[in-house]
């Protein structure tokens, strides 16, 4: 049986990082094009911020599980080194599978053959988006002081991977420290004035969060959020996006690892 002759790639359709056809293909802000998996992997080595505070310009519901990190964490773009994101480029996919639907078919083996090892190494990457903030409303019919009814809330794209949530209230509050270890992450109280709430999110054992303090061998499961709460309105939110890994402990650590602290979330109006 004669064998079915080779594609010719276009140079324009080959990915300038692997040299292969582009798969997933993800474009930058400075217009270049790379493969998806290859720009999660030079995003995760050359980012200058893992968590990114933004303002709010999503609802709960456009989350998803398989949220890229790659695609919305800030880093050097490899071919011009300017501070760029990358978004896919579905068109250009689905032209590339259509123009090469041999060739495509085996990256598309390929990948999942790279994502599964990768996964089954301890060392994958994967994407968060948490939002942090307050609800809020007046309770006119208050008979004291304390007319602000607000809830504070912190929920995330994978909430599978949180052990529990560890919040800090004033200590005019009792008790002034809770431990969530559900979802949702919530707290409901009433009060007179604002205050920043303190969380300290804990991951799930193997996890842990990639910052750039942390040695990439070195398991932090704690980063701490902090969240002023808002009486504007019906409150504010706040996005983040972040990076988890899993790491293999180091037999010899005594699991102990101090919280990283993030800023203050930039606030929106919801």
């Amino acid at each position: 049986m004669a064998e079915t002759p080779a594609e010719a790639i276009a140079h324009d359709d080959v990915c300038p990082i692997c040299h292969l056809l582009l798969f997933d293909p993800v474009r930058t802000r400075c217009n270049h094009i790379l493969c998806a998996s290859c720009m999660a992997q030079w995003a995760d080595t050359t980012a200058l911020s893992n968590i990114i505070p933004s303002r709010l310009d999503l609802n709960l519901s456009d989350f998803s599980p398989d949220y890229v990190a790659a695609i919305h964490a800030e880093a050097n773009c490899p071919m011009c080194r300017t501070l760029t994101t990358a978004s896919p480029d579905t068109t250009l996919k689905t032209a590339l599978a259509q123009r090469y639907p041999l060739t495509y078919e085996e990256r598309r083996v390929e990948e999942l053959a790279l994502r599964a090892a990768v996964a089954g190494s301890g060392h994958g990457t994967e994407g968060m988006v948490i939002l942090i903030g307050n609800k809020h409303r007046i309770d006119r019919a208050a008979e004291n002081r304390n007319t602000h009814d607000w809830t504070w809330f912190l929920r995330c794209s994978r909430p599978d991977l949180i052990e529990e949530v560890r919040v800090s209230l004033h200590d005019s509050f009792r008790p002034p420290q809770l431990t969530l270890r559900a979802p949702p992450f919530e707290v409901h109280r009433w009060g007179w004035g604002s205050f920043t709430v303190k969380a300290n999110v804990v991951l799930k054992e193997p996890y842990s969060w990639i910052t750039d303090g942390n040695s990439a061998a070195t398991r932090n499961p704690v980063i701490t959020l902090d969240w002023t709460l808002s009486f504007e309105g019906r409150g504010n939110q706040g996005r983040v996006r972040a990076k988890v890994r899993k790491i293999l402990e180091d037999p010899h650590d005594d699991g102990r690892a101090s919280p990283v602290a993030w800023p203050h979330m930039e606030a929106d109006h919801v």
